[in-house]
């Protein structure tokens, strides 16, 4: 019998770093975050969860599902001149997937990322890179030839999204839901969303104590896979071989909050603020974790970020990134 032919699939390369920053440090590179698609927050010895972190969220934090989005209406002179240079611009593709479908996505400087199919990019007859187009939405004139090129390419494609999107425009005086009314005006259906939150609670644990990252790491990721952690005299397979009292702390209750939905930097940052005040008014000695994970189909380098929220306004940062386009 003839043995089948086998394929080699190398493994995606990740790239993982750790930092340590000050706050304000931190909040200077969150202006680089890409767009996240959940978020999950642990609060170590919490009875209750408290009031502004249960509606940090509740409060302007809507976005909108689009059906049936054409390239053409991205790059509409409307679009361009209201929403592009009067806001901030974060939208993605769902139901795609990098290298089968097509995928774009808008990221907050207000650049159009797209990865496309073989048979996509010849159709749109633009400059293409490894399958992808870049554009910067927010440089272009809706005067130039430049313009009229990419807009006539674009209004030739017969490639329809489903996408999630989100504005934020510069001035406080205009609403965010006109962008909704854009799309709704050009005959895509358009539904309201707001972000989705589930709590769990696990009571009498022990956990690290925070000043050793590495066993801090990996004890977070044990325990968001439900991974029972011995803390006992037994064997444990965290790097120190068990918690003990010189590195870790008993506590009655830990809280786990996660959402799930659209969130732009903005949101990310009145969460971690809204963090950062509980955890000085609490006074609590012990870390704060916070977990964002960007969409799975970003056709563009994302990264998994796990940030600690320490009581001496550090915080300890675990990056985890492809380094490499697919």
């Amino acid at each position: 019998m003839i043995e089948p032919e086998l394929f080699k699939f190398n493994p995606p390369l990740n790239r993982h770093s750790y930092l340590k920053k000050q706050w304000d440090k931190q909040f200077a590179d969150i202006e680089k975050y890409e767009l996240t698609h959940s978020i999950s927050v642990l609060l170590t010895d919490t009875i209750n969860i408290p009031k502004d972190l249960e509606t940090v969220f509740s409060n302007n934090s809507q976005y909108y599902f689009v059906q049936n989005v054409t390239l053409g209406s991205i790059i509409d002179p409307v679009f361009i001149q209201s929403f592009v240079k009067n806001g901030n611009v974060e939208a993605i593709s769902l139901n795609t997937r990098i290298g089968l479908d097509d995928c774009i996505s808008i990221t907050n400087d207000n650049f159009l990322h797209m990865s496309l199919t073989k048979n996509s990019y010849q159709s749109i007859c633009l400059p293409v890179n490894d399958s992808k187009i870049v554009l910067n939405l927010k440089d272009l004139s809706v005067n130039s030839k430049h313009y009229q090129r990419i807009k006539d390419c674009f209004d030739a494609s017969q490639t329809k999204f489903d996408i999630l999107i989100d504005w934020e425009p510069h001035s406080g005086d205009v609403c965010p839901s006109s962008i909704a009314s854009y799309f709704h005006d050009k005959g895509m259906i358009v539904k309201e969303c707001f972000p989705r939150s589930t709590v769990k609670r696990k009571y009498n644990m022990t956990v690290p104590n925070g000043k050793d990252t590495t066993l801090l790491d990996t004890w977070l990721s044990y325990y968001s896979l439900d991974i029972k952690i011995d803390d006992d005299n037994s064997a444990c397979i965290l790097p120190d071989g068990k918690l003990i009292k010189s590195n870790s702390n008993y506590v009655s209750q830990i809280i786990q909050i996660n959402w799930t939905g659209c969130f732009t930097k903005s949101k990310v940052k009145s969460l971690l603020n809204t963090l950062r005040n509980f955890m000085k008014n609490s006074g609590k000695s012990l870390w704060i974790s916070v977990h964002m994970e960007p969409f799975s189909n970003t056709p563009y380098n994302c990264s998994h970020r796990t940030i600690i929220l320490n009581p001496d306004d550090t915080l300890f940062i675990s990056n985890c990134s492809r380094c490499k386009n697919y």
